[in-house]
């Protein structure tokens, strides 16, 4: 009953937040819209938003403090079809259609999370939930409002990563995640989810992973003009907009750019110096998870916020699926040695001081949040690291034995 309360009371503050928002809401809806108008009107959706870019870039209107720049379009020619096949429909009615599956997408996501609570903390996170959508990543910001398609992306492959743990049924999995990297590349990475938490299933991985590059390699030899249009949308993303994103080496390629020094090799050095140990810890885990060492409800928290931090660009929509595994983990630190009052009192204490310092000095979200995701995960896997070492024997064998979703 006071979940739902909660839940209410979290939905009517959206709505009346989107109303009260003093810029418009679905700015990135209105991107796709764009793309919509262009590819229906038969022009190249790349070719028109990179034409937009320039000229305001070079109106030197991007130099202002405040200064919006335009987007463009930046998914790979493959997702035009839909575009066109979109086209055919009431603007009105697409845009219905798209703000319910938004809404879906991003419950399917807060569902995720809630499956990962053990019994005691379900209590707590049931009240917690209905308001992941104003902290993605714990912290706070007006990111649900952008309409941006990452939130479906991310419900539909949550939603079925689920179904896999729970039924051992993984192809809708490895469709969702090969659908996903049609829009968002980076998103391929998700495809480890898979054999990280269950047997066998690295080949099926594997070769999502081959199918979703080849896809994105084949679509240079179908549509050579906008795929060279698409690149070139990308990179402007960084050299115009600035947008690096919060990963460790996004947030290094964005330091660089400040300092007007060059930052693509020195991003992509980082990153791989970053992304090596970071798989051999994921990979390390997943053997104890699948020895009987860890439950899935410990494992799976941990291991979502490092295959997210694989994405060499991680975005505000990235991190909103993470709300609640970040805060799982964040309450198992406190509450380690704690009783359940000083826990709730502590985690409330940094949940309210890295909001207030992010909220009250200009520029620091960012940098807070990618660091928030880097502590959360290097948190995470030490707590795992100790349980498991401190934990009887007999008691990894009743995990092991036990179903690993307990």
């Amino acid at each position: 009953m006071v979940a739902a309360v909660f839940c209410i009371v979290a939905t009517a503050s959206l709505v009346v937040l989107a109303r009260l928002h003093f810029s418009p809401i679905g700015w990135d809806l209105d991107v796709y819209t764009n793309a919509l108008r262009s590819v229906t009107g038969g022009h190249d959706p790349y070719a028109d938003g990179i034409a937009i870019q320039r000229a305001f870039h070079d109106s030197g209107k991007s130099n202002a403090p405040d200064a919006m720049p335009p987007y463009t379009y930046v998914y790979s020619p493959l997702t035009l079809p839909l575009l066109r096949g979109a086209g055919h429909f009431p603007l009105w009615l697409s845009g219905s259609v798209y703000w319910m599956l938004y809404e879906l997408g991003f419950l399917a996501a807060v569902w995720t999370g809630l499956q990962l609570t053990t019994t005691q903390e379900r209590r707590v996170f049931l009240l917690l939930a209905p308001f992941a959508a104003f902290f993605p990543g714990l912290l706070q910001t007006n990111v649900i409002f952008s309409g941006n398609l990452a939130y479906v992306l991310y419900g539909l492959v949550l939603a079925s990563a689920v179904l896999g743990w729970r039924n051992q049924e993984w192809l809708p999995f490895y469709a969702t995640v090969l659908f996903a990297s049609c829009f968002k590349a980076p998103m391929l990475s998700l495809v480890l989810i898979a054999p990280l938490s269950a047997r066998r299933q690295w080949l099926s991985s594997g070769s999502t992973m081959a199918a979703g590059l080849l896809l994105f390699a084949v679509q240079a030899l179908l549509w050579p003009t906008e795929f060279h249009s698409y690149l070139q949308a990308v990179e402007l993303q960084f050299s115009y907009n600035h947008d690096f994103g919060i990963s460790p080496s996004g947030l290094l390629g964005s330091a660089l750019f400040y300092f007007h020094l060059p930052y693509a090799t020195a991003s992509l050095i980082l990153y791989g110096v970053y992304a090596v140990p970071l798989l051999a810890t994921l990979f390390w885990l997943s053997r104890q998870f699948l020895a009987g060492s860890l439950t899935l409800a410990h494992w799976a928290p941990v291991m979502l916020i490092g295959v997210v931090l694989l994405n060499p660009r991680i975005k505000e929509y990235d991190t909103a699926p993470l709300s609640l595994p970040i805060a799982l983990v964040v309450w198992r630190l406190f509450a380690r040695k704690n009783s359940f009052g000083r826990t709730v009192l502590e985690a409330s204490l940094f949940f309210l001081t890295i909001n207030a310092f992010v909220t009250n000095v200009d520029g620091l979200w960012k940098p807070v949040a990618g660091l928030l995701l880097l502590a959360s995960f290097i948190g995470g896997v030490w707590q795992l690291a100790v349980d498991r070492a401190g934990a009887p024997r007999t008691l990894r064998r009743h995990r092991g034995a036990a179903s690993a979703w307990a």
